[in-house]
């Protein structure tokens, strides 16, 4: 994907995408770094829309945020092939890798007892101020790179896609800048829900006992 120079605004979003960023990501990113990074926001591209095409990103994307947004559906989770993005992972070279990602021990603190690896941040400084210096033109991007550089975990749920809803001007979806870090999120997300599966029925075992009792409660 190569930078694009569009003259138009998005009107609908209230997103004009008229100007280059700011942002140099050789300054975080070697060349074969950069060159992941392409790779995965096509990836997540030719995932949630059908195909590739440079053009067409911020359009797709504006189309999908209802669905994106819904509390009530795992949309991403539905589009993106948790086979296919194992499959982009061993494409990925593991410097690409580290500088975004870890696994982690994770544990139940419920019975059942339950201990496993998710991904997590890998605490590069690189990708923290890659992040910090989008949020000079984005707070909410500021405030990410401050829980990861903080707290050390990615924001989960729909909160990035409810912040492109309610202040679109901030948010310049024809960046390719802007198209890594929501390839980073969104792979991320997916990744969560996906890669143990015995964590995830355990967890949709626990909400089907919190709806039972609230049923209960409620008659």
């Amino acid at each position: 994907m190569k930078y694009n120079l569009l003259t138009i605004c998005i009107l609908s979003l209230g997103i004009c995408a008229g100007q280059e960023s700011k942002v140099d990501l050789n300054e975080y990113f070697s060349d074969t770094e950069v060159k992941d990074l392409n790779t995965m926001v096509d990836f997540v591209q030719r995932e949630l829309c059908g195909s590739v095409d440079e053009t067409k990103f911020g359009n797709c994307f504006k189309f999908s945020l209802p669905d994106l947004a819904d509390w009530k559906q795992s949309y991403v989770q539905d589009k993106i092939s948790w086979r296919k993005q194992k499959k982009l992972y061993s494409e990925i070279s593991d410097s690409t890798l580290d500088k975004i990602w870890s696994l982690c021990k994770t544990w139940r603190t419920i019975e059942p007892k339950y201990e496993y690896k998710s991904i997590c941040f890998s605490q590069n400084e690189n990708f923290i101020r890659f992040l910090k210096k989008m949020g000079e033109s984005n707070p909410y991007l500021e405030g990410y790179a401050e829980k990861l550089e903080n707290v050390g975990s990615f924001d989960s749920g729909n909160f990035l896609v409810w912040n492109i809803i309610e202040y679109p001007q901030n948010w310049n979806l024809e960046d390719l800048n802007v198209q890594i870090v929501l390839a980073i999120h969104f792979l991320t997300q997916n990744d969560k829900e996906k890669r143990d599966k015995k964590a995830l029925r355990l967890e949709k075992r626990d909400i089907r006992k919190m709806n039972r009792k609230a049923k209960r409660k409620n008659k």
